[in-house]
């Protein structure tokens, strides 16, 4: 199996372990292939999706990204339903947007989500 080389911020290692520790993996390495698992196959659900597409995204992030969120939001206007921004501790927000539109401009809005520094929690459900 190959060895690669990983650059974690120190928050991102205690993520890590305490997913570990939580779910029960062996090591380090264990944890962040379930992870990668997890990561393939959101991403092949979302790629499987074709037409009309409706749904809800959910992001939490640093308040720091909420620039990089406002011109996406703008940038995707059209595809964007519904949007609801609230505050919340720690210097962290909530956005809650209702989604419909062509499944590729909706992963392709996703994608953009997804490469954002500063989020730390993101789904979408998909109606």
């Amino acid at each position: 199996m190959p060895i690669i080389s990983v650059s974690l911020t120190d928050k991102n290692v205690e993520d890590l372990e305490s997913l570990q520790r939580e779910l029960g993996f062996g090591g380090r390495s264990e944890t962040i292939r379930a992870a990668m698992r997890a990561l393939m196959a959101e991403t092949s659900e979302r790629r499987s999706m074709i037409g009309q597409v409706d749904g809800v995204l959910i992001m939490v992030n640093e308040a720091s990204a909420s620039g990089a969120i406002h011109d996406i939001y703008h940038d995707n206007h059209p595809l964007i339903r519904t949007h609801v921004h609230n505050h919340l501790g720690n210097h962290k927000c909530m956005n809650m947007m209702v989604l419909g539109g062509d499944a590729s401009d909706i992963n392709a809005l996703l994608e953009k989500v997804h490469r954002l520094d500063g989020m730390t929690y993101l789904k979408f459900i998909r109606s």
